[in-house]
């Protein structure tokens, strides 16, 4: 804020002319948005990029989300599952109480509870080499007649509850509809 309000002129400058911005020392500024703000209303193309003293913070900004977070049913897709379940991991309040709807895969893990089963993805986390399997539990009535491995379109509520396979609390969808789906043409989901 002291450089914006005592040195606008010479600051403006250098934001309408650079390419990438980069704020450091950003440990404990609880409203990034009102920084990311001032420089897009100077330089719409600009990458921001927010580190703290151990190097970025990796902070989604709401209105970079690629779906609205005000419709009454948020639809993901191939490329934008990791992103809402990277995003839920840090903002599960965006969430709570929200609709979604994605195709995921049926992993139901042995000594898992009955009536519930995980949704997810096969996601890159950081090689071909090395997918792991993303998604959160789903409490469903037909998740007894779910085929370990199959695909299925899965709309439910998020609520937040505790689970013991997470060893505490965290997101647990609440299936509304369980329909059979085809399977991806990737399986594969990614984080950007």
């Amino acid at each position: 804020p002291m450089y914006f309000t005592n040195m606008k002129s010479m600051v403006s400058d250098m934001i309408r002319k650079s390419e990438m911005i980069i704020f450091n020392r950003c440990d404990g500024i609880e409203d990034l948005n009102t920084y990311k703000r001032n420089v897009k209303a100077l330089n719409q193309t600009a990458e921001i990029i927010f580190e703290d003293q151990d190097g970025e913070i990796d902070e989604i900004m709401e209105e970079d989300l690629p779906y609205d977070l005000k419709a009454d049913k948020i639809v993901l897709d191939d490329n934008t599952y990791g992103i809402w379940y990277l995003d839920s991991l840090d903002h599960v309040d965006r969430y709570v109480g929200k609709t979604i709807e994605f195709i995921g895969m049926v992993m139901k893990p042995e000594e898992f509870p009955k009536g519930y089963f995980v949704p997810g993805r096969m996601a890159m986390t950081c090689c071909a080499d090395d997918p792991s399997f993303i998604g959160y539990v789903c409490k469903c009535s037909s998740a007894k007649s779910l085929v370990m491995g199959s695909w299925v379109d899965v709309t439910a509520t998020v609520k937040w509850g505790y689970m013991k396979v997470y060893d505490g609390e965290g997101p647990v969808l609440y299936a509304k509809e369980i329909k059979p789906a085809k399977k991806p043409e990737s399986e594969l989901v990614y984080f950007n």
